[in-house]
């Protein structure tokens, strides 16, 4: 019994030298980690190298090209590392919310026309104390100058311009048989002529649904603008129209079927037009380049189809992306400085090309002008032929971008798949997009 006894107190004095030792080297081992952060801490300051993160969404050739100057950047600013964080358009914004939401978002960040929704959720960085200094807009024009102000501040530079157009592949007209369609073609023509080709080719369709980005054209070709400031200037008649007007398409087959547009992916190199699952496709002009170059088919930058009773287009001159600083980056002088370099300096824009539109800075513009390639030179002459013929106002977009994008994308897709009428989703279509309007006033 006393063997046992003396077992059992040599086991317990065992296991309290082993406990002891274990959180003694556990306290070392934190206590080491603590160390290392504080020599990495040091380091950093001693350096001195700042570190900054940007995010863009994009096709690969857009990845490959941004990379591309950041390195330059990186070369004429050895001071400076910059983390790029990139994707495509899916999930990009509701990412970036949620990295607001953290504390934790990108120093750099690429917009679209929704610059101005956070720019109201006060995220992003007002750029008139850097404006003379780290970064020069005095060569940019002017109205894309005021298309990146809000409330009399500077918030984002316009990575470039662009006009939204009708891409056609023209190798697959020629396999179908179907002539190109004349300068100012109608509606009604865009119909006929995309069910000749969904007939005429197996398994291929003539075009895509145009989504949201169509729906403002057609709303501007109207005479109409889509919102000023968040108040609409549209009625629940002319939601009805486009809604309609589609699911006629459906009828004659000129229109893809929805479960591969929904299947589809926003990335030039995985479009339906370059799998040839479609023949026509409604993209900004500063994609072109990315589509061809993705594509072995030949393939033309056509104009939107205009209303026959207005004669108008509808298609104007826009900012293709701002580029933004974060309100709460460490570093917002060399976030401005990145910017100015992103569209001012010729070396970093002669990499950049077209790819997010023709460039704002008329000195860069004559530059690349007087280098383009084939496609590049392509692209500067849609911009002219917009320019000489549609007045069409920049309309920014709705405000609670991702929601309303999200609402009519969900209401286009339950009318095509005939989860719901023409008049049932376009009523409740208008009744939620006025009450998500209603948050943002």
């Amino acid at each position: 019994m006393k063997k046992i006894v003396s077992l059992v107190i040599m086991l317990s004095f065992i296991l309290i030298i082993s406990a002891c030792s274990n959180s003694n080297n556990t306290a070392q081992d934190g206590q080491q980690g603590s160390d290392q952060a504080s020599k990495d801490n040091e380091s950093e300051q001693t350096d001195g190298k700042i570190e900054l993160r940007m995010t863009w969404w994009g096709g690969q050739e857009r990845h490959d090209r941004t990379l591309k100057v950041i390195e330059l950047y990186e070369e004429k600013n050895p001071h400076v590392k910059i983390t790029p964080e990139y994707s495509g358009m899916d999930g990009y914004f509701d990412k970036l919310t949620t990295q607001f939401a953290a504390g934790n978002a990108p120093d750099i960040i690429q917009y679209g026309g929704n610059l101005n929704d956070f720019v109201h959720r006060d995220v992003v960085l007002p750029l008139d104390d850097y404006i003379g200094k780290e970064l020069d807009v005095s060569l940019h024009d002017e109205s894309m100058v005021d298309a990146g102000s809000f409330d009399g501040k500077f918030y984002g530079v316009t990575l470039g311009t662009n006009a939204w157009g009708v891409l056609l592949n023209k190798t697959l007209f020629e396999e179908a048989g179907v002539a190109l369609p004349g300068e100012e073609w109608t509606w009604e023509e865009f119909e006929d002529i995309a069910a000749q080709l969904s007939e005429s080719l197996d398994g291929i369709y003539g075009t895509e649904y145009f989504d949201q980005n169509g729906f403002g054209i057609f709303i501007d070709q109207r005479g109409k603008v889509l919102h000023e400031n968040g108040v609409l200037g549209i009625d629940l008649q002319d939601i009805e129209d486009w809604y309609q007007m589609w699911e006629d398409y459906r009828v004659s087959g000129a229109v893809v079927l929805p479960e591969i547009q929904a299947a589809s992916s926003q990335t030039p190199e995985q479009s339906m037009l370059v799998a040839r699952e479609v023949a026509m496709q409604l993209i900004p002009s500063n994609l072109l380049g990315a589509y061809t170059n993705a594509s072995q088919d030949e393939l033309v930058f056509h104009i939107h189809p205009y209303n026959k009773e207005t004669g108008r287009n509808g298609v104007g001159l826009r900012p293709s992306q701002f580029l933004a600083g974060y309100a709460e980056t460490k570093h917002p002088e060399e976030v401005a400085k990145f910017l100015d370099f992103m569209v001012n300096d010729k070396e970093a824009t002669e990499i950049l090309g077209n790819d997010r539109g023709a460039p704002v800075n008329s000195e860069v513009r004559e530059h690349l002008i007087s280098v383009a390639d084939e496609v590049d030179s392509a692209i500067f002459s849609y911009i002219d032929w917009v320019s000489r013929t549609s007045d069409a106002p920049y309309v920014p977009n709705l405000p609670g971008y991702n929601e309303t994008e999200a609402l009519f994308k969900t209401t286009s897709e339950e009318i095509a798949f005939g989860q719901t009428t023409v008049k049932e989703g376009s009523e409740r279509y208008w009744k939620e997009l006025n009450a998500t309007l209603d948050k943002y006033k």
